[in-house]
């Protein structure tokens, strides 16, 4: 048990570049987790709907019950989830396994411009296809787009 404190303790006090860079992904991640958890909730019909600002561009419904919002078969949302999972995971097991930090921020980095990509892709559906706006989308796609800095600043090294 005193084992597995020790491996925390290193994480949590070390002070690499690296580390906090992960720390910063890590942290946009959970960003990312609180926001689709509401999504993937209103997909569910947990919500029936969420707040939206005011405007008649701003339908979170619309766009997140439209079949822009399936992705391999699932509503977005949980896809979502599972990638701001494992994101949280990478960055945290590139901390914890410093000889093999290099493949798992490469692989942190692919889930990463994935998430990026997504959020381009969803952002000018939304704008241009469905021409209404979810402003939680809008929160995650900033989030995805937030961590290509950190990212890229892990990976130059």
């Amino acid at each position: 048990m005193g084992n597995k404190k020790s491996v925390i303790d290193k994480i949590r006090k070390d002070k690499s570049t690296a580390t906090e860079n992960r720390r910063d992904i890590a942290a946009l991640a959970a960003a990312g987790l609180v926001d689709f958890s509401l999504i993937s909730l209103l997909q569910m019909g947990y919500f029936k709907k969420l707040p939206d600002l005011p405007g008649k561009v701003f339908d979170t419904v619309k766009v997140n019950t439209s079949k822009d919002a399936v992705l391999l078969g699932l509503p977005d949302g949980v896809i979502s989830l599972g990638a701001y999972t494992l994101t949280m995971l990478l960055a945290m097991a590139g901390s914890r396994f410093k000889k093999r930090s290099r493949l798992l921020n490469l692989a942190l980095g692919a889930v990463l411009v994935g998430q990026a990509a997504g959020a381009a892709q969803y952002m000018y559906k939304m704008a241009f296809v469905q021409k209404k706006v979810c402003i939680y989308c809008v929160t995650g796609a900033a989030i995805n787009f937030a961590a290509l800095k950190p990212v890229y600043t892990l990976l130059k090294k």
